[in-house]
Parts: structure tokens; sequence; C-alpha cells
């Protein structure tokens, strides 16, 4: 599994972390810059990253749209640390 959690908190971020989970730990943990353009552009970018999951607060409905056209679920109302977001996530205490 992939999942991205927003590294800033609102409706415009440019960074975000990129995890790859396996067998629920984290093998692979990566921060990345968003892709320049619009929502289609942000969902293509994590599509291509294989991305399952994406947690952030507060996303604007174009990329909720985009987002589901790209088969990323997407979770929001979420702020913190990435690290721990993912680790509430994981132990789950987070729900969609």
């Amino acid at each position: 599994m992939v999942i991205a959690v927003s590294t800033e908190w609102g409706e415009n971020f440019d960074r975000f972390v990129y995890y790859r989970i396996e067998s629920g730990n984290v093998r692979e943990r990566e921060e990345v810059r968003v892709a320049p353009g619009g929502a289609k552009e942000f969902a293509s970018q994590l599509n291509g990253l294989e991305a399952d999951l994406l947690i952030a607060c507060k996303v604007p409905q174009a990329l909720c749209d985009a987002l589901e056209e790209a088969g990323v679920i997407l979770i929001q109302g979420k702020t913190g640390r990435a690290d721990s977001i993912l680790k509430s996530y994981l132990a789950g205490e987070m729900f969609f």
C-alpha cells in the first residue's frame, strides 16, 4: 500500500510525504513536491507513485473529483505531523 500525507494544512499545499507500506511497516518514506499544475496533475502524480490513499486537511472539490477518478482514496480533516498521522492510520485510529 502507498499512502501520501500532506505536510501543509489548508487548500494549497506543495509537499507531501509518500510512504510505501508492506506488512504494516514503512518500507520507504520520501518527501515529494507536488507536480505543477492543478488537481488532475496532482492526482496523476499520486497515481504514478501508485498511491492508494491521500490524507490531508482540506482538499478543494476539484481535487476530490480528480482523486476519485484516479482511484485514490481521500481522508480529509486531519492535521499534525505526517509521521504521527500515518502512525494513527496504521493503528486503526483513523477512518474515512
